[in-house]
Protein backbone atom coordinates (compact mmCIF):
# COMPACT_ATOMS: atom_id res chain seq x y z
CA UNK A 1 0.00 0.00 0.00
CA UNK A 2 1.44 3.39 -1.02
CA UNK A 3 2.45 5.64 1.89
CA UNK A 4 1.33 2.99 4.35
CA UNK A 5 2.49 4.88 7.43
CA UNK A 6 0.00 7.68 6.74
CA UNK A 7 -2.87 5.26 6.31
CA UNK A 8 -2.20 3.66 9.68
CA UNK A 9 -3.26 6.77 11.61
CA UNK A 10 -6.50 7.05 9.72
CA UNK A 11 -7.38 3.34 9.64
CA UNK A 12 -8.19 1.13 6.70
CA UNK A 13 -9.99 3.03 3.97
CA UNK A 14 -12.86 1.18 2.25
CA UNK A 15 -14.30 4.02 0.23
CA UNK A 16 -16.64 2.68 -2.45
CA UNK A 17 -18.02 5.96 -3.77
CA UNK A 18 -17.22 9.45 -2.58
CA UNK A 19 -15.64 12.82 -3.25
CA UNK A 20 -12.55 13.72 -1.21
CA UNK A 21 -12.46 17.04 0.63
CA UNK A 22 -10.45 18.80 3.35
CA UNK A 23 -11.74 21.91 5.10
CA UNK A 24 -11.59 23.95 8.28
CA UNK A 25 -14.55 22.86 10.38
CA UNK A 26 -14.15 25.31 13.23
CA UNK A 27 -11.54 27.50 14.88
CA UNK A 28 -11.19 29.73 17.91
CA UNK A 29 -8.55 32.18 19.12
CA UNK A 30 -8.14 33.93 22.44
CA UNK A 31 -7.02 37.54 22.70
CA UNK A 32 -3.65 36.26 23.93
CA UNK A 33 -2.91 34.26 20.80
CA UNK A 34 -0.98 36.92 18.87
CA UNK A 35 1.74 37.11 21.53
CA UNK A 36 2.96 33.64 20.48
CA UNK A 37 4.41 35.04 17.26
CA UNK A 38 7.51 36.05 19.24
CA UNK A 39 7.75 32.79 21.19
CA UNK A 40 9.64 29.56 20.67
CA UNK A 41 6.98 27.05 19.62
CA UNK A 42 7.15 23.29 20.05
CA UNK A 43 5.17 21.19 17.56
CA UNK A 44 3.87 17.90 18.99
CA UNK A 45 1.94 15.36 16.94
CA UNK A 46 0.15 12.60 18.84
CA UNK A 47 0.38 9.32 16.94
CA UNK A 48 1.31 5.72 17.80
CA UNK A 49 3.24 5.62 14.52
CA UNK A 50 6.68 7.23 14.77
CA UNK A 51 6.89 7.99 11.05
CA UNK A 52 3.51 9.76 11.09
CA UNK A 53 4.42 11.78 14.17
CA UNK A 54 7.71 12.92 12.64
CA UNK A 55 6.18 13.68 9.25
CA UNK A 56 3.44 15.94 10.64
CA UNK A 57 5.78 17.68 13.07
CA UNK A 58 8.30 18.40 10.30
CA UNK A 59 5.61 19.67 7.93
CA UNK A 60 4.02 22.05 10.46
CA UNK A 61 7.27 23.29 11.99
CA UNK A 62 8.79 23.89 8.55
CA UNK A 63 5.72 25.86 7.46
CA UNK A 64 5.89 28.00 10.60
CA UNK A 65 9.62 28.65 10.12
CA UNK A 66 8.85 29.77 6.56
CA UNK A 67 6.61 32.39 8.19
CA UNK A 68 9.56 33.56 10.34
CA UNK A 69 8.30 31.85 13.49
CA UNK A 70 10.67 30.06 15.87
CA UNK A 71 9.29 26.50 15.69
CA UNK A 72 10.89 23.18 16.57
CA UNK A 73 9.72 19.57 16.24
CA UNK A 74 9.22 17.65 19.51
CA UNK A 75 10.93 14.53 18.14
CA UNK A 76 14.06 16.62 17.58
CA UNK A 77 14.04 18.71 20.76
CA UNK A 78 12.66 15.96 23.03
CA UNK A 79 13.08 12.56 21.27
CA UNK A 80 11.99 10.58 24.34
CA UNK A 81 8.91 12.71 25.10
CA UNK A 82 5.94 10.67 26.31
CA UNK A 83 2.39 11.54 27.32
CA UNK A 84 2.02 12.45 30.98
CA UNK A 85 -0.17 10.18 33.10
CA UNK A 86 -0.43 12.36 36.20
CA UNK A 87 -0.60 16.08 37.04
CA UNK A 88 2.86 15.77 38.55
CA UNK A 89 4.28 14.39 35.30
CA UNK A 90 2.54 17.15 33.35
CA UNK A 91 4.10 19.77 35.62
CA UNK A 92 7.54 18.22 35.09
CA UNK A 93 7.10 18.26 31.30
CA UNK A 94 5.90 21.86 31.30
CA UNK A 95 8.91 22.87 33.40
CA UNK A 96 11.20 20.99 31.00
CA UNK A 97 9.70 22.98 28.12
CA UNK A 98 10.13 26.28 29.96
CA UNK A 99 13.74 25.43 30.84
CA UNK A 100 14.36 24.97 27.11
CA UNK A 101 12.94 28.42 26.39
CA UNK A 102 9.69 27.07 24.94
CA UNK A 103 6.51 28.97 25.74
CA UNK A 104 4.24 27.86 22.88
CA UNK A 105 2.92 24.36 22.18
CA UNK A 106 1.00 23.15 19.13
CA UNK A 107 -0.52 19.73 19.81
CA UNK A 108 -2.09 17.87 16.87
CA UNK A 109 -4.06 14.64 16.83
CA UNK A 110 -6.84 12.66 15.16
CA UNK A 111 -9.92 13.36 17.31
CA UNK A 112 -12.93 11.85 15.57
CA UNK A 113 -13.86 9.29 12.96
CA UNK A 114 -17.33 9.22 11.40
CA UNK A 115 -18.55 6.50 9.05
CA UNK A 116 -21.67 6.85 6.94
CA UNK A 117 -23.42 4.24 4.81
CA UNK A 118 -25.82 5.22 2.04
CA UNK A 119 -25.96 8.74 3.47
CA UNK A 120 -26.78 7.67 7.06
CA UNK A 121 -24.38 7.82 9.97
CA UNK A 122 -23.11 4.35 10.84
CA UNK A 123 -20.74 5.08 13.69
CA UNK A 124 -18.68 7.84 15.27
CA UNK A 125 -16.49 8.74 18.20
CA UNK A 126 -17.31 11.90 20.06
CA UNK A 127 -15.60 15.24 20.42
CA UNK A 128 -16.16 16.86 23.82
CA UNK A 129 -18.65 19.71 23.63
CA UNK A 130 -16.40 21.88 25.75
CA UNK A 131 -12.64 22.38 25.92
CA UNK A 132 -12.69 23.36 29.61
CA UNK A 133 -10.81 20.17 30.50
CA UNK A 134 -8.08 21.19 28.06
CA UNK A 135 -7.65 24.74 29.25
CA UNK A 136 -4.16 23.84 30.50
CA UNK A 137 -1.59 21.76 28.66
CA UNK A 138 -1.84 18.12 29.81
CA UNK A 139 -4.15 14.46 29.38
CA UNK A 140 -18.57 -1.76 13.08
CA UNK A 141 -21.85 -0.67 11.65
CA UNK A 142 -23.93 -2.12 8.86
CA UNK A 143 -24.35 -5.70 7.71
CA UNK A 144 -21.65 -7.43 5.70
CA UNK A 145 -24.45 -9.07 3.72
CA UNK A 146 -25.93 -5.79 2.51
CA UNK A 147 -25.44 -5.47 -1.25
CA UNK A 148 -23.74 -2.43 -2.81
CA UNK A 149 -23.43 -0.42 0.40
CA UNK A 150 -21.94 3.01 -0.22
CA UNK A 151 -19.46 3.84 2.55
CA UNK A 152 -17.94 7.20 3.36
CA UNK A 153 -15.50 8.09 6.15
CA UNK A 154 -14.77 11.47 7.66
CA UNK A 155 -11.80 12.18 9.91
CA UNK A 156 -11.52 15.20 12.18
CA UNK A 157 -8.01 16.40 12.95
CA UNK A 158 -7.40 18.75 15.83
CA UNK A 159 -4.70 21.30 16.56
CA UNK A 160 -4.54 22.87 20.02
CA UNK A 161 -2.19 25.77 20.73
CA UNK A 162 -1.05 26.63 24.26
CA UNK A 163 0.78 29.61 25.73
CA UNK A 164 2.70 28.35 28.75
CA UNK A 165 3.39 31.87 29.98
CA UNK A 166 -0.25 32.27 30.94
CA UNK A 167 -1.78 31.07 34.18
CA UNK A 168 -3.34 27.62 34.38
CA UNK A 169 -6.85 27.56 33.02
CA UNK A 170 -6.03 30.20 30.41
CA UNK A 171 -3.18 28.57 28.50
CA UNK A 172 -5.29 27.29 25.59
CA UNK A 173 -5.21 30.11 23.01
CA UNK A 174 -6.25 28.43 19.75
CA UNK A 175 -8.37 25.47 18.62
CA UNK A 176 -8.51 24.23 15.03
CA UNK A 177 -10.72 21.37 13.80
CA UNK A 178 -10.11 20.14 10.25
CA UNK A 179 -12.60 17.91 8.43
CA UNK A 180 -11.18 15.34 5.99
CA UNK A 181 -13.72 13.30 4.03
CA UNK A 182 -12.72 10.16 2.10
CA UNK A 183 -9.04 11.01 1.78
CA UNK A 184 -7.41 9.37 -1.23
CA UNK A 185 -4.08 11.24 -1.13
CA UNK A 186 -2.50 11.34 2.36
CA UNK A 187 0.24 13.77 1.30
CA UNK A 188 -2.41 16.29 0.25
CA UNK A 189 -4.22 15.83 3.58
CA UNK A 190 -1.04 16.66 5.45
CA UNK A 191 -0.29 19.65 3.22
CA UNK A 192 -3.77 21.12 3.65
CA UNK A 193 -3.88 20.48 7.41
CA UNK A 194 -0.42 22.05 7.79
CA UNK A 195 -1.48 25.17 5.87
CA UNK A 196 -4.63 25.58 7.96
CA UNK A 197 -2.66 25.30 11.21
CA UNK A 198 0.03 27.71 10.03
CA UNK A 199 -2.53 30.18 8.70
CA UNK A 200 -3.75 30.71 12.26
CA UNK A 201 -0.58 32.76 12.78
CA UNK A 202 -1.23 35.11 9.85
Amino acid sequence: MKNKSYYLIFGVFLVLSSCASTKLMDSWKSQSFDSLSKSKILVVSESPETDVRKSYEIAIASKLRAQNLDAIESHIQFPSLKEADTPEETAQIVQMFKDAGISGIILTSLKQTIETQNGSMASQTGIPASYKDKASFGPNAGSSDAPMVSTSKTYVLEALTYDLTLEEGKQLVNVCLVDVTDPDAPDKIQKTFTKIVADQFK
